[in-house]
């Protein structure tokens, strides 16, 4: 069993399409998904193929906070000590064999990753590829045993770059793959994300269709959300 864990809030379009790339991974071993939930009213959670669990916590998200820490530690509760766990957040693309790729990867590190990252802001058609610089998104990082522990730690000091403490505390096992089935998504609607993915001139025009490129047939998922030059 692995354990598939999503802090959100406010973005009922997202989730709906992570629910979407969950039901085409290749991979077919048993798999929870936990969904920290902390904004009302409540997104539609939608049904895949794995066991789903959902936590509304005792707070609610405002505008200006940043409750990530909070909605990572909620959701590390449910999970048994020992296990793996994959941080999947509510904005991005992931390709079918992302689940499949990096849990063969977790059988020789306990901090798996994939980089470097690519991004590409959907509301305003702009991309950037970025150094992995020795880590990776949380958004597609795997971990287990002493990483998990780590995790907490980051996150309990409220880190506001958690992928970052994380990975550059670590000092275990860990392996960063160049596999390209993730893809950061920005520009969504629905709550206002972080980053700078999110600004509007964040990296460069798409003048040749890099985002078909990326994610092929899924790209069409986001042409809804493009703004009008």
């Amino acid at each position: 069993m692995i354990y598939l864990l999503t802090p959100t809030g406010g973005r009922a379009e997202g989730l709906a399409l992570l629910g979407e790339y969950l039901d085409a991974q290749t991979y077919t071993g048993l798999a929870k998904w936990i969904v920290v939930e902390d904004v009302d009213p409540a997104s539609r959670i939608p049904q895949t193929r794995f066991e789903t669990e959902v936590i509304r916590p005792a707070w609610r998200w405002q505008p200006g906070m940043n409750t990530q820490a909070k909605c990572l530690l909620a959701g590390l509760e449910l999970v048994p000590d020992g296990s793996t766990i994959l941080i999947l957040e509510d904005d991005d693309a992931y390709l079918p064999n992302y689940l499949q790729a990096t849990v063969e990867a977790m059988h020789t590190a306990d901090l798996v990753g994939e980089a470097p990252s690519r991004y590409y802001n959907v509301a305003t058609s702009r991309w950037r590829v970025m150094g992995s610089r020795g880590h990776a998104s949380l958004a597609c990082t795997a971990l287990r045993g002493p990483a998990v522990a780590l995790l907490r730690e980051v996150c309990k000091g409220g880190s506001r770059r958690i992928d970052m403490d994380l990975w550059q505390k670590f000092r275990g096992a860990k392996r960063l793959l160049d596999t390209q089935n993730t893809i950061g998504i920005k520009g969504l609607p629905g709550r206002a994300g972080i980053g700078v993915g999110h600004r509007s001139n964040f990296g460069e025009p798409d003048t040749t269709g890099m985002l078909r490129r990326w994610l092929g047939e899924y790209a069409d998922n986001y042409e809804i959300f493009r703004r009008a030059a």
